[in-house]
């Protein structure tokens, strides 16, 4: 049974891979199969277990670069639903069964999700393939990713069209990527809906969510002066790539992975853009979102800086490698513990953090320190090897690492069982993704781009120590470039308490009380795009369409 995630209430699990074909009856748990958080079946003592066989389906896949690899065939469900990156659609498990811990016992492998699962819902939440009128989907086949896997892959964006686009057939937008994770429905930081769902916020955190979704919708259909849209109609886009490694490409170009970054920029977006009307210039394209889609963002902004004219990168995974989450993958020896002579010191991994005020089932916070790094590592290396767990530091791992050419699979940036950093693997990511590395290094062409363009923000105390990485890229700039870097960052604290994981700038309440992240997470449009119109009008080159939008 999967590991319930790095909290304290984990549940155990024990992993291996196997081959199955037509005269293969069954597998035997080992002792020698690795186990998260007990290594070996040897330790789990005695007790009332209740206890589930899952078989992740793999399948060969024939990259252009790689020998035939056996990968997941997916790392998420159609649906979105199931919560969990590592059961995908076509996951085939057990009955729950009781077991005392020492008698054998035999699970049968007979349900396969997604029988017990809803179809995907689809961009406008209709079902796959049924738009509305607001919200549309463009999907098509990716020339380069198709060359490069060898068989058909498709893109997918959700397109929520500016109001009145019907009735201004003259007019041309701008575009705005809402980056993040694989979701099938429209959510670009905030959900959309079109009724009131006519319930109240004491019900829980549920009925907040879609309460902000229908403000969006109020929001975005107004054209009362002093509103968020009126006068910055753009498309706004939410864009899925899904990969065998996780649920998302992180949108660039990855010797394991593919060509992501190319084939979204120079295929999917141009072709929403012919499709509804886009400007299609750079300076009239934004990108936004928070960890991964902050990441992204800032990845957009650094490695396409001719393709977008603006970026809020939130709570960005890893902008520079000096602290990967807590770790300094230049200079430390292993990622597990922090370099000391006489102790061993382990590197955190996930801290809850200060949400400020909650709601019903909507969790209050002290900063404790939930797991390890190694933790949460050995969690994955018992859900799959060669960066194969669909997890979050595989993730990583497949995204930044090059190539072994020999295994197919990425190469280690440390030992995931004894956290020893490969060095050579580090200066490839130091090179090619290491994004302040690389702005400060290329500088004199990056700089005159990005300046005025780029902004951080992320939260003083944020639950993964991303927070880490954004002080030191923005000290980076200060040492190397100087004061006017033309950078921004911003760092969430009040009241001497950090905001967690995922902060992505100040908002106000009507008393000038910071709102809590559980709020600023649903009004990334409102509060972001207004601020992008100003940047695109800024530098919008001379005779660029600056007026059929801004109605």
């Amino acid at each position: 049974m999967y590991a319930n995630g790095d909290e304290w209430d984990t549940n155990q699990v024990f992993g291996f891979d196997a081959e199955f074909d037509k005269d293969t009856l069954s597998y035997t748990l080992e002792e020698n199969h690795f186990g998260y958080p007990i290594a070996s079946l040897l330790d789990l003592p005695p007790s009332a277990y209740t206890v589930q066989a899952e078989l992740a389906v793999f399948k060969e896949w024939t990259r252009a670069n790689a020998p035939p690899t056996f990968m997941p065939t997916s790392c998420v469900s159609k649906d979105g639903s199931n919560g969990s990156y590592e059961k995908p659609d076509g996951t085939v498990h057990s009955k729950p069964i009781e077991w005392n811990g020492e008698d054998s016992l035999e699970l049968v492998l007979e349900a396969v999700i997604p029988d017990s699962t809803p179809a995907s819902p689809g961009c406008a939440g209709l079902g796959d393939g049924v738009d509305s009128d607001d919200i549309k989907t463009v999907r098509i086949k990716s020339t380069m990713l198709s060359e490069f896997y060898n068989e058909t892959i498709e893109l997918e964006a959700c397109v929520l069209l500016p109001f009145g686009f019907s009735d201004h057939p003259e007019a041309r937008y701008p575009l705005v990527l809402a980056n993040g994770h694989y979701n099938p429905k429209f959510n670009p930081g905030g959900e959309y809906r079109t009724t009131d769902p006519q319930c109240n916020e004491d019900d829980g955190y549920d009925c907040v969510t879609q309460n902000y979704a229908y403000y969006l919708h109020k929001n975005w259909t107004s054209t009362d002066e002093g509103m968020p849209f009126t006068g910055s109609r753009v498309l706004l886009i939410t864009m899925n790539s899904p990969v065998p490694f996780f649920d998302d490409s992180y949108a660039v170009n990855s010797e394991s992975m593919g060509p992501y970054g190319d084939a979204l920029i120079y295929e999917l977006i141009p072709e929403v853009e012919r499709s509804y009307r886009g400007i299609g210039q750079g300076w009239a394209r934004g990108a936004m979102g928070g960890s991964t889609g902050g990441w992204e963002s800032a990845a957009h902004m650094i490695l396409y800086p001719d393709e977008f004219g603006y970026a809020l990168s939130a709570c960005p995974d890893s902008v520079t490698f000096t602290r990967h989450t807590s770790v300094n993958l230049y200079e430390n020896d292993n990622a597990y513990f922090y370099n000391s002579n006489f102790k061993r010191t382990p590197t955190p991994g996930y801290r809850d953090g200060y949400s400020g005020v909650t709601y019903p089932g909507y969790k209050t916070a002290y900063g404790d320190i939930i797991t390890t790094f190694q933790e949460m590592n050995l969690r994955e290396l018992a859900l799959g090897d060669n960066s194969l767990s669909c997890g979050q530091c595989d993730a990583w791992e497949a995204t930044w690492s090059p190539l072994d050419k020999e295994t197919g699979y990425p190469k280690r940036i440390y030992d995931k069982a004894t956290g020893v950093i490969d060095k050579d693997v580090a200066n490839y990511w130091k090179e090619n993704y290491d994004l302040a590395n690389i702005l400060v290094r290329d500088w004199e062409t990056l700089g005159p781009k990005v300046s005025g363009r780029l902004h951080f923000a992320v939260g003083g105390s944020d639950s993964f120590y991303l927070d880490n990485a954004v002080y030191d890229f923005e000290q980076l700039l200060l040492s190397e470039i100087g004061e006017d870097h033309g950078v921004t960052f911003e760092f969430g604290a009040h009241q001497g308490l950090g905001f967690q994981h995922c902060f992505r700038g100040y908002e106000y309440d009507e008393n000038g009380e910071p709102l809590p992240n559980s709020i600023t997470r649903l009004t990334y449009p409102q509060d972001v795009i207004p601020r992008m119109t100003e940047t695109f009008l800024k530098n919008a080159p001379e005779g660029a369409d600056t007026e059929s939008w801004r109605y």
